[in-house]
């Protein structure tokens, strides 16, 4: 940790600017490997102060220089976790931790009070400043953490899409008529129209890859075209949640309709689905030899999130000799969480832009992983370079239109 407790020749001097989110999960991540106590995670939201509107260059900057200012009289390192967040990771004892909170309430109140006049009764003062011990609180502190890397994910997304401004918020009406259309179409036709799949493959050099492993999944896309088309989806927030369960349901009660074979396969679930009668009947209705062979995908934001629930599904799912994997690993937050510690036996890791160089600084963390029988698997695969750096790795295990198109797989019409 030397990061948080810099050497005496150092002590008392500012640093210079924010590290950045991925700079923090390896700090987390070397934390959780030695524990320290005393080591704390502050995190400063303007988010959760001020709407976007408010939320100016000008003011972002002028509460950094704040929140730096106030971590280096304690030799703290400072985070830029989000465009508008921050974070804090400090050694100290609580009665200075208590004061760190204050002053940085106080800092940040005074900005924004200087930047936009008479804001400051309409602030929820209670989010403002968050603090975590890590011996106490690791699993609270590493879901905020992978809660932003979501965020950056779906900007990068969002990005990439375009967006379409013009389009609605999803509505409790659209996720009644998605189960509405399944109980009408009924299984086959459902199936037919809605459920797609695609093939994990082992790639060995000099070896053609092998599909082993089958994912099942709702395509988002083709729901949209008939049920509706004028839905934004992102940025739906608890909503989105809601819809993903009704989707859960339909996959588990779908399921031996599609998937006839008792070859190697996977669906995504919420950690909710597992205690519904949806999955009670799925559990009844599939033979063990067949169950077996079944891989529950969970992501990992929705794991720590309801970790105690997690721990009792976990529980259930492995009595049946079914297996889980950690979905949504985004390469900043590889390491964040010990999934050999969770029970799982597959880590499935993003492929993006600009993972070759976030990747090659977690390859400690991907190495810890397959150490213990945690199999990596690079999804959304959409090049060559994905494979070629997997392997520098140890990684043989990928997913994504690349990987179909090596396996010869023909999208359907």
């Amino acid at each position: 940790m030397s990061d948080i407790q810099p050497a005496a020749s150092q002590a008392g001097a500012a640093q210079a600017k924010p590290k950045d989110l991925r700079a923090l999960v390896q700090d987390m991540g070397q934390w959780r490997h030695a524990p320290e106590g005393g080591v704390n995670l502050i995190i400063i939201s303007v988010t959760a102060a001020l709407p976007e509107t408010k939320r100016t260059p000008e003011l972002v900057a002028q509460i950094a220089e704040g929140v730096l200012g106030i971590s280096s009289k304690r030799n703290g390192t400072v985070y830029a976790v989000s465009a508008f967040d921050f974070g804090i990771m400090v050694k100290v004892n609580e009665t200075i931790l208590v004061g760190m909170v204050r002053d940085l309430k106080v800092d940040m109140l005074r900005t924004i009070e200087r930047n936009f006049p008479g804001s400051f009764g309409t602030i929820d003062q209670s989010r403002l400043v968050l603090s975590y011990d890590l011996v106490n609180n690791y699993r609270s502190a590493a879901d905020r953490v992978a809660k932003y890397a979501e965020i950056a994910q779906r900007a990068v997304a969002e990005a990439d899409g375009g967006g379409d401004k013009q389009l609605r918020p999803l509505t409790t009406a659209d996720i009644k008529n998605v189960m509405r259309a399944y109980e009408k179409f009924g299984n086959e036709k459902f199936i037919k129209a809605f459920v797609r799949s695609q093939d994990v493959a082992m790639n060995v050099p000099g070896k053609p890859p092998e599909a082993v492993m089958t994912e099942y999944f709702i395509s988002m896309d083709l729901l949209r075209k008939p049920l509706f088309v004028d839905v934004e989806m992102r940025g739906s927030g608890r909503l989105f949640n809601e819809f993903t369960l009704v989707l859960d349901q339909i996959l588990l009660q779908a399921f031996n309709h599609m998937h006839t074979t008792e070859a190697r396969c996977s669906i995504n679930l919420n950690v909710e689905s597992v205690f519904t009668e949806a999955f009670e009947g799925f559990i009844e209705a599939t033979p063990q030899s067949k169950l077996s062979q079944v891989v529950f995908e969970f992501r990992q934001s929705n794991i720590v999130e309801n970790f105690d629930e997690f721990q009792v599904a976990r529980g259930l799912i492995k009595s049946k000799g079914a297996h889980i994997a950690v979905d949504q690993i985004f390469p900043q937050t590889v390491g964040l969480v010990d999934l050999d510690y969770i029970g799982a036996g597959i880590a499935k890791i993003h492929w993006r832009n600009g993972a070759e160089e976030i990747l090659k600084e977690r390859e400690r963390a991907i190495k810890y992983l397959i150490e213990c029988n945690v199999l990596p698997v690079l999804i959304r695969v959409d090049n060559e370079r994905a494979l070629e750096i997997g392997a520098t790795m140890g990684i043989n295990m990928f997913q994504g239109f690349h990987i179909d198109k090596l396996l010869g797989v023909q999208k359907p019409a």
